[in-house]
């Protein structure tokens, strides 16, 4: 975490603020779907995908405009001062759009051809959009903490945040602490440039470290689950990898895809 308890607030609230532009960014964005017509799906993507880039464009750029206001404050409340240029990064228009036409008409596309009805596949599809929107939104304050932890020359590196409520991966990434930096100085290092694998509907932001990090009792949690998953995984015989070791993660903790947690949404859906 943080030196400081107010560098500490400053990134919850941060992180806050980063959830809550892709929710609201995700809002509009289901309710643009419906714009989509399965039965004219090529033709009705054409207008639906330039309003959802532009949608993307606009949230994006607040999220790496926040997190750049953040970044600013979080340096002062560390004591660090300025040790390095604020980094925005540009917005990948025709990346987002491409990310966003296979989550989107091309996922229904590939549903109806299964053989779901066209208001079926629009359902089943509807989600897994959204979550890939709130990714593109939010990575623009991710990119924005990964560019600036290049150029700073005091910075150890940045660490991965989790939103409180992690699935095993995300989990896995937060327990290693400061250990990224940008993808362009990772080079062959997959633990360092492994930081910016945020998969959709991710809640975990990013945090700049300086001097030692220590995790809090929360983090502390998701290093000694690790730990022990990666102990089983060996006297099993495996290796420590994410496949022996992930799976053992999620049985041991009480992480978002842990069976416990699953166990106990299906049951209160089904009384519901």
């Amino acid at each position: 975490m943080a030196l400081t308890q107010e560098g500490q607030r400053l990134t919850e609230a941060n992180g806050l603020l980063q959830i809550r532009l892709a929710a609201r960014a995700a809002g509009i964005g289901l309710s643009l779907w419906r714009e989509l017509d399965p039965r004219n799906i090529d033709r009705s993507a054409i207008r639906w995908l330039a309003a959802n880039t532009a949608l993307a464009s606009d949230f994006y750029t607040q999220s790496a405009t926040t997190t750049a206001t953040y970044i600013d404050r979080y340096r002062n409340a560390e004591g660090v001062g300025d040790t390095g240029p604020v980094v925005r990064p540009s917005f990948d228009a025709a990346l987002t759009a491409q990310t966003l036409l296979i989550a989107g008409p091309f996922r229904v596309k590939n549903l109806v051809g299964s053989g779901m009805t066209g208001s079926q596949a629009l359902a089943a599809a509807r989600g897994g959009y959204a979550g890939m929107l709130r990714r593109q939104v939010m990575m623009g304050g991710r990119e924005t903490i990964d560019l600036t932890a290049a150029q700073d020359e005091q910075a150890v590196g940045w660490r991965r945040v989790s939103d409180g409520h992690p699935c095993a991966f995300c989990a896995m990434l937060c327990s290693r602490g400061p250990v990224y930096r940008s993808r362009a100085q990772a080079g062959d290092d997959p633990v360092a440039g492994e930081g910016m694998r945020f998969h959709p509907h991710c809640g975990c932001h990013a945090e700049l470290v300086y001097g030692s990090w220590k995790p809090s009792e929360q983090e502390q949690g998701y290093i000694d689950t690790y730990n022990r998953a990666a102990r089983e995984a060996n006297a099993a015989g495996y290796a420590r990898t994410q496949e022996s070791v992930l799976p053992r993660m999620r049985a041991n903790g009480d992480f978002r895809d842990s069976p416990s947690v699953r166990n106990k949404t299906t049951q209160s859906t089904s009384d519901g």
